[in-house]
């Protein structure tokens, strides 16, 4: 499955709440403070979900994720301060953050589903034109990637494909939420 099309149904939405966080009226501290919050529980939304689906797909709805990384902090000053430097790149830095929160997932799924016994698979597609680190690392069918294998940088558009043993057909069918997270 590619996950990165989450991220095209909830960006218009992060971008709302950013925008009404972004109050000039209020202090940036408290701006900053109110898009922490913003960006921890987007960024654990989306790490949730994503780790979820990839481990109903490869067998392994047991197991729970290490979560995501506190990379948020930095995202969230940077947006705070948008409003007086005027940086209109800020929508493009919220995509790469999730984005990179649903890969984090994904390779954290993957790594676990090894580790259980099971033998899920990955491919990366390159989309456009894209810098030489991420044509390297592009493949289909990768039985046991590496870590940077899932790492995105400022701007990656790659796909990165998990296919485990309920997706098969491309497709994930019959996927319910677990009851008990």
């Amino acid at each position: 499955m590619n996950y990165g099309k989450l991220t095209d149904t909830i960006i218009k939405k992060v971008m709302l709440a950013i925008a009404l966080i972004n109050n000039p009226e209020i202090t940036p501290e408290v701006r900053q403070f109110n898009l922490e919050i913003l960006f921890r529980e987007v960024g654990g939304a989306v790490y949730a979900k994503i780790y979820d689906m990839n481990a109903f797909d490869f067998g392994i709805e047991h197991t729970i994720g290490e979560g995501m990384d506190d990379r948020y902090y930095g995202l969230a000053k940077k947006a705070s301060y948008s409003v007086s430097t005027g940086d209109v790149a800020i929508a493009d830095q919220v995509r790469n953050f999730i984005n990179q929160c649903g890969a984090q997932a994904q390779q954290h799924a993957m790594t676990n589903a090894r580790q259980s016994g099971h033998y899920p698979s990955a491919s990366r597609r390159t989309v456009g034109d894209t810098c030489k680190w991420c044509r390297s690392l592009a493949a289909e069918n990768v039985e046991n990637p590496p870590a940077e294998f899932f790492h995105r940088h400022a701007g990656c558009d790659c796909q990165i494909i998990t296919k485990g043993y309920k997706s098969r057909n491309g497709l994930l069918q019959n996927y319910v939420k677990p009851k008990d997270r």
